[in-house]
């Protein structure tokens, strides 16, 4: 006799954690939502502080998080773009908080230090 057939289940479908985690992953996305959650930062200035990042990557890392509704970018009174974290922004920032605290836990359990960015 056949088994019953008994269809998969269905995901959860919109997952808000996806929706988050779609948001800020990528290398290079958390890590500029952080910084600029902090500071205010023209393209280069932040290039710098994010370390060996590409300007294609970032300035595409950028437009998504624009796009996005977590960063915002106007004019640094010189006619260069500066960037800052939107309200939507840093709140979620704040909400990756304790992430970040476990992350730098875990780290610390491996040897590793990390330290935040002035």
């Amino acid at each position: 006799m056949p088994k019953d057939y008994l269809p998969k289940r269905q995901p959860l479908d919109p997952c808000p954690v996806e929706q988050v985690l779609t948001m800020i992953g990528g290398k290079w996305k958390a890590r500029t939502l952080y910084l600029l959650a902090h500071h205010v930062y023209g393209f280069a200035a932040l290039r710098r502080e994010l370390g060996a990042v590409s300007q294609q990557v970032l300035s595409t890392q950028l437009r998504a998080l624009e796009t996005d509704g977590l960063v915002s970018r106007s004019d640094g009174g010189d006619g260069a773009p500066v960037y800052a974290a939107t309200a939507k922004g840093r709140d979620l920032v704040g909400l990756l908080t304790p992430v970040a605290e476990w992350g730098t836990r875990e780290l610390a359990s491996k040897g590793l230090v990390w330290s935040p960015p002035p």
